[in-house]
């Protein structure tokens, strides 16, 4: 059985149908200790450090989802609605300026602009561990992704799924709507929502509607499983991925010679450089062909290639397949 179907069956549907109106934490810009459940501690947490704009960075369905980022905090500011359902252990999760603290059971509200942690300077495991489950709402998708988080230590993620129902979509945006809309009985009606979001989720996940690894966390959660001289390396590529990638502009970003670069390239990858970034936007390629309704244009310059026409020859090359027929070959 999977992770998500497990916690739906044990924990999401069971908590959904007792007390689910007392289980919801909706963030905003100004909270107050009186507008928390029994059981849930607000703290003030100052956000550290400048905030810093994203340029240029898109995610699934080529959509700008961050557009700020507090890199001293560990926090970024995200364009869409997210929940965060707390599974075991203990939460200490930064919303804005407000710390929030809670165990199994409770489900946070996160609306859009809302800073929150970035998933690498962690905040959210207090003292111990804790695991959690992140409900996103994408244009036309809802994401759902598992890790875990340890005081001290970085996330480990775990199962991501992408549902394309577009009834769960449109029950998750009313249910994140109506919460954070602070309406008359706004929580019961949640409530209501929420249970029948978990039971459709469920029949998806039985009925296997999904895809599986969703969108989110690519380059980012390979470069949590590893460390050194090549997560150095993917963390600048993917950084300015839309920018020339030669191998002197990437030298000096990772604050390496040219000569030690090509040397590391070889002992530690087995690959000339053209060969691990050609490898990489060819990877991220079949990622965005399969999972996104992006257009072959939008993604050759999404990975930096100079025009569409020599995306689809480097790809051909590499698969013995054109971008079009590669996408036409998994609706199959």
């Amino acid at each position: 059985m999977s992770q998500l179907q497990e916690a739906l069956r044990t924990q999401l549907i069971p908590w959904s149908q007792h007390d689910a109106a007392g289980r919801f934490i909706v963030a905003r810009p100004k909270m107050s200790v009186a507008e928390m459940p029994d059981g849930v501690i607000l703290k003030r947490r100052k956000i550290v450090g400048p905030r810093v704009i994203i340029k240029n960075r898109r995610d699934y369905s080529n959509v700008r989802n961050r557009s700020a980022e507090w890199p001293e905090a560990g926090l970024q500011e995200w364009e869409h609605y997210k929940m965060v359902c707390v599974l075991a252990g203990q939460m200490d999760f930064q919303a804005g300026n407000y710390a929030v603290q809670c165990g199994a059971g409770f489900y946070l509200l996160l609306p859009p602009g809302m800073p929150q942690p970035d998933g690498i300077k962690s905040h959210h495991a207090k003292d111990s561990y804790c695991d959690l489950l992140n409900i996103i709402l994408h244009p036309h998708a809802v994401q759902c992704f598992f890790f875990r988080a340890e005081a001290g230590r970085r996330v480990e993620y775990g199962e991501n799924y992408l549902f394309k129902n577009s009834n769960l979509v449109m029950i998750f945006q009313t249910l994140m709507e109506e919460m954070t809309g602070g309406q008359k009985n706004s929580s019961h009606i949640g409530a209501d929502l929420l249970s029948a979001f978990w039971k459709i989720l469920q029949r998806d996940v039985q009925e296997q509607r999904y895809i599986n690894p969703g969108p989110l966390g690519r380059p980012e959660i390979a470069r949590e499983k590893s460390a050194g001289f090549e997560a150095d390396l993917l963390a600048y590529i993917q950084a300015h991925l839309n920018k020339p990638l030669t191998l002197d502009n990437v030298a000096r970003g990772i604050h390496l010679s040219r000569a030690q670069l090509v040397r590391r390239m070889r002992e530690e990858t087995g690959k000339t450089f053209v060969e691990f970034l050609t490898d990489y936007r060819i990877a991220e390629a079949k990622v965005l062909l399969r999972d996104s309704e992006w257009t072959i244009a939008a993604i050759a310059g999404f990975l930096g290639f100079s025009t569409d026409s020599y995306f689809q020859v480097v790809f051909r090359n590499a698969t013995g397949k054109t971008p079009g027929q590669y996408r036409k070959g998994l609706k199959k």
